[in-house]
């Protein structure tokens, strides 16, 4: 069924197409193939009804895209990527039909097929509905009925694939590619895996035979066509349905301002005597690209509800983005306050003014270790910190840790041969003018492992879809990479990898047990044609740490 929001005229042909089916399979009068036309008639009306509404969303967000491009422009490609993959399958899906029609009536595809606007001859047309010999040839070939064969192009002019067993694939992976790229969005890949299931099932005599021979192993053209039909409606509901998602998420990163929520994010509550008070104060959710006015009060200024005004002196902030940034010298000791506005003017909308209070303590010198690169160290690394307490030289500071190793360098403080556990703490004492040592702190970091690099095959990783010839003969193997990692120069190893293809209907697999192409895969890829895919699985990688790493697979369609 399809995905999702349907009409009651969606359901009410899904229904009849389950009927029906059920009826054929009974081997009830020919004459029942006519109702095929009203079912295939309403699934191009629903078609119609869903393409106009994408079209719809995409002007929408094309719209928006082009007015903020910093807000929209990523997320519109995203969109557009979506939109081309589901009409490219709706259009294959078209040309296996209009094959059929042409090959069953003895018609040419040009007669059958208008690719202006990738439309079909309707059934209504079609004078042999009831024959099954053609189309079963075309979708399912010669082969056994249990193994249908995969590659058509050396049985027509096109070099086109026009089996099920090649549809099927591409199905699956518009399919696997929305659980990749959406992983958040439980219900909508649930959904998706749902509709795109293509389990093993049992005929009418109780026999268990594959997705493919139940739906197009000798059943009528016009009960295959309507079936076909009923695919490139799940398509559109599918594609309707991310590319709303998608949008949502976008819209989502704007407050509605139904509800407005101030925030005060300080650098420290805890300040050493001598150094400054740091907070970012802004409005949660926010539009960068419209910044409110922020007033800090005075000492002893406050901030009056009824009049949503301060009752004193009060400065304005300087702004980064949507926050204003706040910096205080931290002059006595003890707990400060101070309370502030925040005046925002939504685009066709009434004002939101907001109070806010910062409260922190000044307190006399403190120990500060502070990541140069980030706030947490990694396993089989060396993560340089610095560590300095106000009020006295490095040299009077003596460190230590849990769960590390820590040393001092020419550039500073490194924390090396962490632990297997979750936290390392660093500790500190410090010299002083008498002689004795005092302990002035510690501070507890997370401890984590280098994240899992991404696997990259020609060029492409698991996000890309095709892979053109030349990328493809030229690739010398599979390589890993960290995306946006703080440490420079840290490097994995792919250890091995699985290479496979179909080829003359067979699929063919070939294991290196390092990280470049072997002679085999090689020779299996000099003779690799357009339309088909290569699958590049199993990798697994080393890195600092040791240990191996599993980096999921690729997916490549050869342009």
């Amino acid at each position: 069924m399809a995905s999702g929001k349907q009409s009651p005229r969606q359901k009410m042909i899904n229904m009849m197409y389950l009927v029906l089916t059920a009826l054929l399979a009974m081997n009830v009068s020919k004459d029942i193939l006519n109702s095929f036309i009203t079912i295939d008639d309403g699934q191009r009306k629903s078609m119609k009804a869903i393409n106009t509404g994408v079209s719809g969303q995409m002007s929408l967000f094309k719209q928006r895209a082009e007015e903020k491009p910093a807000k929209y422009g990523a997320d519109y490609k995203r969109a557009e990527a979506m939109h081309k993959t589901a009409q490219d399958l709706f259009t294959h899906i078209n040309l296996i039909k209009a094959k059929t029609i042409s090959i069953s009536e003895g018609k040419t595809m040009e007669e059958v097929y208008n690719a202006s606007q990738d439309t079909v001859l309707n059934l209504i047309y079609v004078d042999g509905k009831d024959k099954y010999d053609d189309n079963t040839r075309v979708m399912i070939g010669t082969g056994v009925a249990a193994d249908p064969e995969m590659d058509t192009s050396n049985e027509n002019t096109e070099k086109y694939n026009y089996r099920v067993a090649d549809l099927k694939l591409r199905l699956e992976a518009f399919r696997n590619q929305i659980a990749t790229d959406f992983p958040k969005e439980k219900d909508l890949v649930a959904s998706v895996n749902n509709i795109f299931k293509f389990d093993d099932l049992k005929d009418v005599e109780g026999k268990v035979v594959t997705w493919e021979m139940l739906n197009f192993y000798h059943v009528p053209l016009a009960a295959t066509t309507s079936i076909l039909s009923k695919i490139q409606s799940d398509i559109l509901n599918v594609e309707s349905d991310v590319i709303g998602s998608i949008f949502a998420s976008v819209e989502g990163q704007t407050y509605k301002f139904s509800k407005l929520t101030e925030a005060v994010i300080p650098e420290a509550t805890y300040i050493s005597q001598g150094g400054k008070f740091k907070a970012d104060v802004f409005l949660a959710a926010f539009d960068d690209t419209n910044p409110p006015t922020i007033l800090l009060g005075a000492p002893g200024v406050k901030y009056d509800s009824i009049s949503q005004k301060l009752n004193g002196e009060s400065v304005q902030l300087e702004m980064d983005g949507p926050k204003g940034v706040v910096e205080i010298p931290a002059n006595g000791l003890g707990p400060q306050h101070r309370e502030g506005v925040i005046i925002f003017e939504p685009t066709g909308m009434k004002k939101v003014v907001r109070g806010f209070n910062l409260d922190y303590t000044v307190a006399a010198p403190a120990l500060v270790v502070s990541p140069t690169k980030m706030n947490v160290f990694y396993r089989g690394l060396s993560n340089p910190v610095s560590i300095s307490v106000a009020g006295y030289k490095d040299s009077d500071l003596s460190p230590s840790m849990t769960n590390g190793k820590l040393t001092k360098g020419a550039n500073g403080w490194a924390v090396s041969g962490l632990g297997s556990g979750k936290t390392a703490v660093i500790s500190c004492s410090a010299r002083q003018p008498d002689g004795s040592s005092r302990n002035v702190g510690s501070v507890d970091f997370r401890v984590k492992n280098v994240p899992d690099p991404i696997a990259y095959f020609g060029g492409k990783s698991s996000a890309s879809s095709s892979i053109g010839k030349g990328e493809l003969r030229a690739a010398a193997g599979v390589i890993a990479k960290l995306k946006d990692f703080e440490f420079d120069g840290v490097k994995f190893t792919v250890t091995q990898f699985k290479f496979s293809m179909v080829i003359k209907g067979q699929p063919i697999e070939k294991v290196s047990k390092s990280n470049r192409l072997t002679a085999e895969m090689k020779q299996m890829i000099q003779s690799a044609k357009s339309g088909q895919k290569v699958y590049i699985e199993n990798i697994k990688a080393k890195g600092p740490g040791g240990g191996t790493r599993s980096l999921g697979s690729i997916t490549l369609k050869i342009k």
